[in-house]
């Protein structure tokens, strides 16, 4: 890994690519509460571009495939990350907190970045993998489980509603 650090103006400018790839232990804040990470590895992806408004943009792609644990069988299982994200570099913080009230669907708002001679490539290949990791990380199925959750299972249209014992005291 040979790249830790660009500069967002001449990537944009000249609408440069870097890429690389980085062991998962390396990324301190990502990996601090999760179970051992075996040997993965995150590889990414940063182009620049400038559009014919003079707007200066960052597409970043991530890969990665952290080791989480399930939250009901409590066993480890990959997570896996294939992030794209485009995220506008400006260049003051006041430029940050633009409104993006005229935009009609809020998931269509552009992510902004403040622009820097040394943008830490590290550091924003994290925050894009903590981004996309789950609230609470679950198996889809959880093979160690032998029996069915009972939330899940749909036992609740198999137990009697609590107001039909009240239904049967009306009727008499």
């Amino acid at each position: 890994m040979d790249i830790q650090y660009v500069d967002t103006y001449e990537l944009t400018r000249a609408g440069q690519e870097v890429h690389g790839q980085a062991p998962i232990d390396l990324f301190e804040r990502l990996v601090e509460d999760l179970p051992d990470q075996e040997s993965t590895s995150v590889s990414w992806t940063i182009r620049g571009e400038m559009d014919s408004y003079g707007q200066r943009f960052l597409h970043v792609h991530v890969k990665a495939g952290p080791m989480l644990e399930c939250q009901r069988c409590l066993k480890p299982f990959e997570w896996l990350v294939d992030s794209h994200n485009r995220l506008q570099v400006v260049n003051s913080e006041a430029d940050l907190e633009v409104d993006d009230a005229l935009v009609a669907d809020p998931d269509e708002a552009i992510e902004r970045i403040l622009g820097s001679q040394r943008l830490d490539v590290l550091a924003l290949v994290e925050d894009e993998i903590i981004l996309n990791l789950p609230y609470v990380p679950k198996h889809d199925v959880c093979v160690s489980l032998s029996e069915p959750l009972e939330e899940e299972s749909g036992s609740d249209s198999v137990r009697p509603s609590p107001f039909a014992v009240l239904g049967q005291l009306k009727k008499d």
